[in-house]
C-alpha cells in the first residue's frame, strides 16, 4: 500500500528516522536488531539507502550532520523534517485499507507502534471496523454461483479477515 505516494519500507524508515536522526546503516541494523520488525519484514541496505534518497526528495528527511563511516567513507546522519515529522505520525496511525496488506503493513504499524510506547487499543479497535465490513461480505457471498475454487478462495479470505479481527479484538481487551 502506499500512502502520499510513499512504500511501506519508506514509510518505515522515516518512522525509524523520525525516533532518532540515523544513517542508513543505522536504519537497517535499527530493523534487523528488532525482533518484531525482522519478523514482520526482510529488509536488504541497498533498498534503505533508496528509501532515505526517496525521502530526502519529498523533503520529508533532510541531512542532519555527517560522521566519519567504519571504512573511511563519511555517513550522512538524517533528521526528519516537520513535514517529515506529521507523516511518520499520520501513517503510524491510519488504518490498512485492505486486509491483504495486514500481513507486512500492520505488523509493521504494530512493531514500530511499540517502539515508541504508543498504546494499541483504539488504533486495533479503529482497524477492526475497518475490516469487518470485507469479513461480512466474504461471509454474505453464497457459493451458489462461484466454482469450487472460487468458493475456495472466498472462503480462505474469509478464514482470514476473521482470524485478524479476533486478534484485533483481542488487542482492544488486553490494551
Amino acid at each position: 500500500m502506499r500512502l502520499n505516494g510513499l512504500s511501506l519500507l519508506d514509510q518505515m524508515v522515516l518512522v525509524l528516522v523520525d525516533e532518532e536522526p540515523r544513517h542508513g546503516f543505522g536504519v537497517a541494523t535499527a530493523i534487523a536488531d528488532d525482533d518484531a520488525l525482522s519478523m514482520a519484514i526482510t529488509v536488504h541496505r541497498p533498498l534503505v539507502y533508496r528509501a532515505i534518497d526517496r525521502l530526502h526528495a519529498e523533503g520529508l528527511l533532510a541531512p542532519d550532520r555527517t560522521e566519519p563511516g567504519d571504512r573511511g567513507a563519511p555517513r550522512t546522519v538524517w533528521r526528519t523534517t516537520s513535514a517529515g515529522r506529521a507523516a511518520a505520525r499520520g501513517w503510524l496511525e491510519s488504518t490498512v485499507p485492505h486486509p491483504r496488506d495486514a500481513r507486512l503493513e500492520l505488523l509493521a504499524k504494530f512493531a514500530l507502534r511499540s517502539r515508541r510506547g504508543m498504546a494499541n487499543r483504539r488504533f486495533a479497535a479503529a482497524q477492526r471496523r475497518c475490516f469487518e465490513p470485507v469479513a461480512a461480505s466474504l461471509r454474505s457471498r453464497g457459493s451458489d454461483r462461484a466454482g469450487a475454487a472460487a468458493d475456495l478462495v472466498r472462503r480462505w479470505r474469509y478464514e482470514s479477515v476473521a482470524a485478524m479481527i479476533r486478534l484485533l479484538r483481542d488487542l482492544e481487551r488486553s490494551g
